[in-house]
């Protein structure tokens, strides 16, 4: 079935990066301000330089098996020859060239899928249980909801320009398959009195500071979902941290204002929201049932073996005669190739014939019985390896250090590696049950570390002064309503001891398998301590002259280091580009104060340390100039004029205006005060772009001016239109009227919806001409 419907507006979008990539290849705007609008778009940059990830959205792993099939043609054009599933149910191409990216885009979105919102501090791919609607055990299907929500909030304006990134869940029973309980919003299944509705959580989440979600209601009958989801999402947009990009979550929204405070905000944005009246989400219950044409039952080629597939991978759904079949992909990567055939053979199962699950497998449903054998000879005949015991589907990494800028361990190698090792071992693997093996290349959780029976995140030891890579090993996670907890550390290992140690770990228990009904029993009771005594033993590794295998990693030539590792783009944004001129004003700064420097170079130094000071906090009043003179003259209006940098500094803007930077020489203290004076400012700047630094009566005067004032924004592109419009008003007292002009498409779609979250009133919206009169109150 298809997940959602594409927002009105993304034609339009597309075009807009079409043209900044345009402009970025002709030097008119920098990688960083590309990287602020791509990022929200699903384009990531690798390690690789000028090749980059495009991520697609699919809510709740759905994807019709003609959809798979487009998404292969396109990465074979585009990308290269995997596609990879994601542990957000999302699939990605790799390895996409800049002049690649716009095409793909266009391509995916003539079949029905956008990349919009796979990244940057946007809502996130909706996630739930891949057997939604299958299950014996769940309350009721879900997956209607993940569609509706998603379609209606990728449609709204400000769900691409929020604090941090917005992570949304639901689960259909208290199992919490789909991790509802350490989401920024978790919705799970209930029935009440005979009522369906769910069970609310919200400030979940992994990462810095890692944190299970609170409780935040304890039933919503089951229209309330959208104005519970838009009123979480207003609270974190107008309160959310967007100075501090590692404290900006929800879950530190939470920690800042309390649980009083928080739930109190929520409740208000909650009231309005169904106050103002709400359109109940669309909920599409059509493509639950098998739909096949065609093909006719096969047997299966090998009895024993099939026997064996089906005790392995296939299971009886709650519909009569109609199983789910998982496919183990292993570390979610799977060919073009094998995904155009597996696609084109799933045709005639019809459109819910196939998900992604959250540890990167696919799994299909709505397979009548006598199919199997079909699905059987199908697999043998096209995937390598497809009836290995379950556990090699159950081994989830990262990307790592391989591609991902924020990798210190090549967490992927690392798991080839643990599956060699366990495919020699000799051990009865099948014995070992379900169990979740867990690895992240680094601290944060993209590897879903702290959700494991087993899991490992990567850092970087020293040996006699030498780095070598390892990893922090945990164990223990368990999750459920209202019992959800993260695994607990048990030591550390180095990488090229990793397998060895799970592979012992898994001896041990099946030693004693017969006392542990399943090995998370096991793990509570007397695994933990197990792997403690095997930490403690395998902690201590050879020094370089005796062994030099422990300072490479898994699949590495060279020696290990951290020297590529940089900066992710996860939350990209306003946020970047500001960062981007504090460093440049840090290090010019720097420079001017080494020895030896001759005079030219601290004229021109001193230039440029004005320009930066002066540049730097033109985004956050929605201005992005052409040419220095027009960047001198707003920041003289925006910030010397209103009193929120001291006057006194006209006469270095002047100097620096005129290209005067030989009698900068003379000034130098003062440049250096001015560029500490926009640090200031900045330090003091509040998560709406406003300013602790009392404006000047100059400031007051231009307010009561601006009153009734009518702003042209035509022209302007999103969201820079809705940072212009949260300045205007900011100057006006409660009840004061402006009126703002807007241009048709993306403009006039999204930011009178961003001002009415924000509390404040819209009068009217009129079409005159070419663009849009929007009148607004201010609250």
């Amino acid at each position: 079935m298809q997940g959602y419907s594409l927002p009105p507006d993304l034609d339009r979008e597309i075009g807009e990066l079409e043209e900044l990539m345009h402009k970025y290849k002709r030097g008119e705007v920098s990688a960083t301000e590309l990287k602020a609008h791509r990022v929200p778009f699903g384009v990531y940059e690798q390690r690789e330089a000028d090749t980059y990830m495009v991520r697609i959205r699919c809510a709740a792993g759905t994807i019709t098996p003609s959809q798979l099939e487009g998404v292969a043609v396109i990465a074979s054009q585009y990308g290269v020859y995997d596609l990879h599933i994601t542990s957000r149910q999302e699939l990605q191409i790799h390895y996409v060239k800049l002049d690649n990216i716009i095409p793909a885009i266009k391509e995916l979105r003539k079949i029905g899928l956008a990349t919009r919102g796979g990244g940057g501090n946007t809502i996130r791919n909706i996630v739930s249980p891949e057997d939604a609607g299958i299950n014996p055990q769940e309350i009721f299907d879900v997956t209607s909801y993940v569609s509706a929500l998603t379609t209606r909030l990728i449609a709204e304006g400000d769900s691409w320009s929020l604090p941090r990134k917005f992570k949304i869940a639901f689960s259909g029973s208290a199992e919490d398959k789909g991790y509802a309980t350490i989401s920024d919003i978790g919705f799970i299944a209930v029935i009440k009195d005979g009522v369906k509705g769910f069970r609310v959580y919200a400030a979940g989440g992994m990462g810095a500071k890692s944190s299970v979600g609170k409780l935040l209601l304890d039933f919503i009958e089951e229209p309330e979902v959208y104005p519970v989801a838009k009123a979480l999402k207003n609270v974190f947009y107008k309160y959310g941290n967007r100075k501090n990009k590692h404290a900006a979550r929800l879950r530190f929204l939470w920690q800042s204002l309390g649980e009083e405070e928080f739930k109190e905000k929520f409740h208000e944005e909650y009231a309005r929201i169904k106050h103002g009246g709400f359109e109940p989400l669309g909920l599409d219950e059509a493509g639950k049932t098998a739909v096949v044409s065609g093909p006719v039952p096969e047997e299966a080629g090998d009895a024993g073996d099939f026997a064996l597939w089906k005790k392995r991978f296939a299971r009886a759904q709650r519909q009569a005669d109609l199983f789910s079949v998982l496919i183990p992909v292993e570390l979610g990567f799977i060919s073009c190739e094998r995904s155009l055939k597996l696609g084109r053979f799933l045709e005639p199962f019809g459109d819910d014939a196939i998900r992604m699950t959250r540890d990167q497998n696919f799994l299909l449903r709505n397979i009548p019985r006598q199919y199997l054998g079909n699905i059987y000879n199908f697999l043998k005949d096209t995937l390598q390896d497809f009836n290995r015991p379950a556990i090699f589907g159950r081994i989830l990494s990262c990307a790592g250090a391989s591609t991902c800028q924020l990798g210190i361990c090549l967490s992927r190698q690392a798991a080839r590696a643990l599956m060699e090792n366990l495919q020699k071992s000799g051990l009865d693997l099948d014995k070992a049950g379900d169990i979740k093996l867990n690895i992240s290349g680094c601290p944060n959780s993209c590897g879903q570390h702290l959700l494991a029976d087993v899991g490992f995140s990567g850092k970087a030891l020293r040996k006699d002064g030498r780095l070598y890579p390892a990893y922090n090993v945990l164990a223990g996670a368990i999750v459920g309503d209202g019992r959800t907890k993260f695994a607990e550390e048990a030591g550390e290992v180095a990488a090229k001891d990793l397998p060895a140690l799970v592979t012992e770990l898994l001896g041990v228990y099946l030693s004693k398998a017969g006392k542990f009904k399943t090995f998370q029993e096991y793990i509570a009771q007397e695994g933990k301590e197990d792997l403690r005594r095997l930490c403690a033993r395998y902690h201590e590794i050879r020094g370089f002259d005796e062994n030099k295998n422990y300072y490479f990693d898994w699949g590495a030539d060279t020696l290990f280091s951290l020297a590529e590792r940089r900066a992710g783009e996860c939350s990209a944004g306003l946020f970047d580009l500001l960062e981007m001129d504090l460093a440049n004003i840090k290090g010019t700064r720097k420079k001017l104060s080494e020895t030896g420097i001759d005079e030219e170079s601290k004229k021109r130094l001193l230039g440029e340390l004005v320009f930066y000071s002066s540049r730097m906090l033109l985004i956050t009043r929605g201005i992005e100039p052409k040419g220095e003179e027009e960047l001198y003259e707003e920041f003289l209006r925006n910030f010397v004029e209103t009193g929120l940098v001291a006057a006194s500094f006209k006469d270095i803007i002047a100097m620096a205006r005129n290209k005067d930077y030989r009698a900068l020489l003379f000034e130098e203290n003062r440049v250096h005060s001015l560029a500490q004076e926009v640090e200031l400012l900045y330090e003091s700047m509040d998560n709406a772009f406003n300013f602790k630094n009392s404006a000047s009566g100059a400031e007051k005067k231009r307010d009561e001016r601006a009153a009734a004032a009518v702003k042209d924004f035509r022209g302007v592109t999103c969201p820079l239109n809705f940072v212009k419009t949260k300045v205007e008003l900011s100057k006006l007292k409660p009840g004061e009227i402006l009126e703002i002009w807007l241009d048709d498409g993306a403009p006039i779609e999204n930011v009178p919806g961003s001002v009415m979250a924000e509390g404040h009133r819209i009068i009217s919206q009129t079409k005159a001409g070419d663009h849009w009169s929007v009148v607004i109150e201010k609250k």
